[in-house]
């Protein structure tokens, strides 16, 4: 591939016999004449299709790509520019199954350099992209080299340039390769997307939402993208009513996970537990084996005390994953529930195993230690959440409870004060939520900030229970 709409080259007219192609070896030009057949318009007019399918940009546009290059190839099997397309095709689809977590080997494989054209930019990019650190962990040196190559022997080609991003998607240690790849082609659906992911990057995120809406407009079954504008709108805004969005995003493509779980959370975060479930089976269905899917589910179970299912859903995340730190804390968080503080302590120090200051391990660890009576253990466990976070209010409520039962109370007070103060300002910016969104009619946005307030108050008011007996222990005689 490697054309705009634009600038897109057409190699091989139907009544040409002859081709010449230039290779390079190293940075020195070495003319190549290489002789083709006759080429049949039926050949011809399948490569365009491919192009035309290729340009969307998307799954199901890299498979009629694919078909067409295919046939392409079978019509006019010498001819090399057909089968590194194929080749390329190939690669784009199996980079979108890797980041659908789908099992992408078999489509990599088939997007092997064909080897037709040794030394040339489009050999080399396909090399540099089949060993993309997307396919696999650690950047291959001699990938980035093979980049540099075809950069350096076709400059004007964005593609070469979109690999040369991909190999290192990051603001820094970049020459700008994705600004010049959108340089060369502002039209191309593709270059236009990895511009919105670098200005979001940035923190641009104006300019990432034109990016991604402009990407919309050149393809507009670009799903990715409409998570792009979601991602860009709520940070510029994140009272943004985004479902619209990742609505659309599942519509057109039912099985992209990230879609089903972004919609799910969205819901989730609105107490609308039956839609968030309905996402999450969703993204399970298209992928059975998807860690995130299993955790957002058994989370969701968990929120209404669907404690059975939602054991089984992180027991199947760790099933997946044996170092799903995540899943052993909430499946604390199930035995927390049921009462049986032994096994809850358990599946928290096991999470801590994999990550040694998750925080909420750690505090829901010192909660069963303060629950069994091993006062100082759990003093040693708020007081690390604390190191760490300076505004968790609940272990400095936790904290002067311990202080308070050792009649430390000046401390105890001093630290349900912290406390009071951090659950006060929770409340004031939920608050400003609330009213924010009745001002805008986001009524179910503001019924789950209510909800979320009731909790919060429920916590406030056992803190200043707690502090007036403190205040009255510390007068006694």
């Amino acid at each position: 591939m490697g054309e705009g709409s634009a600038k897109r080259r057409v190699w091989v007219a139907g009544f040409a016999v002859v081709l010449t192609l230039t290779l390079f070896a190293c940075a020195k030009k070495v003319p190549v004449t290489v002789t083709v057949p006759p080429l049949t318009s039926s050949a011809t007019a399948e490569f365009d299709r491919g192009l035309s399918a290729l340009h969307e940009f998307t799954p199901e546009g890299y498979a009629r790509a694919i078909a067409h290059f295919q046939t392409a190839s079978k019509l006019a099997p010498d001819n090399c520019n057909y089968r590194m397309h194929l080749a390329q095709a190939n690669l784009f689809l199996a980079l979108e199954q890797k980041l659908n977590s789908e099992n992408f080997r078999p489509v990599w494989e088939r997007g092997i350099d064909p080897g037709c054209a040794p030394g040339s930019a489009f050999s080399l990019r396909l090399q540099a992209f089949h060993a993309l650190d997307d396919f696999g962990p650690g950047i291959d040196r001699a990938s980035v080299d093979k980049i540099n190559q075809a950069i350096q022997l076709e400059p004007d080609e964005p593609l070469n340039w979109f690999v040369r991003w991909r190999l290192n998607p990051s603001t820094n240690r970049q020459e700008n390769a994705i600004l010049k790849a959108a340089a060369l082609a502002p039209m191309l659906a593709l270059i236009q997307y990895e511009l919105g992911n670098f200005r979001l990057l940035q923190g641009d995120y104006a300019l990432a939402h034109d990016a991604f809406a402009r990407t919309l407009r050149l393809s507009p079954r670009h799903f990715r993208s409409l998570i792009g504008l979601a991602q860009a709108d709520s940070a510029m805004d994140e009272e943004s009513e985004v479902e619209h969005l990742y609505r659309r995003a599942v519509e057109l493509s039912p099985t992209f996970v990230e879609g089903r779980i972004l919609l799910g959370d969205y819901y989730f975060g609105l107490d609308e537990t039956e839609k968030a479930a309905e996402q999450y089976l969703a993204a399970l269905a298209s992928n059975p084996n998807y860690e995130v899917g299993y955790i957002r589910l058994g989370l969701n179970y968990l929120q209404t005390m669907q404690l059975d299912d939602a054991e089984k859903a992180f027991r199947r995340a760790i099933e997946i994953n044996n170092s799903s730190y995540e899943a052993y804390y909430y499946l604390g968080n199930v035995w927390f529930a049921r009462g049986n503080l032994p096994v809850a302590r358990q599946q928290y120090e096991e999470a801590l195993k994999f990550v040694l200051n998750f925080p909420d391990a750690v505090y829901a660890l010192g909660t069963v230690f303060f629950r069994q009576g091993e006062i100082d253990n759990a003093l040693q466990q708020f007081e690390k959440v604390l190191r760490s976070n300076r505004a968790h209010a609940d272990a400095y409520f936790s904290r002067g409870a311990i202080r308070a039962l050792r009649e430390q109370f000046d401390d105890a007070i001093d630290d349900y004060d912290r406390a009071l103060d951090l659950y006060d300002s929770q409340l004031a910016a939920i608050t400003q939520s609330i009213d924010e969104y009745e001002v805008r009619g986001l009524t179910r946005k503001a019924d789950a900030e209510r909800r979320r307030k009731e909790r919060v108050e429920g916590i406030v008011a056992r803190a200043r229970q707690l502090r007036t007996k403190a205040e009255e222990d510390r007068v006694k005689p």
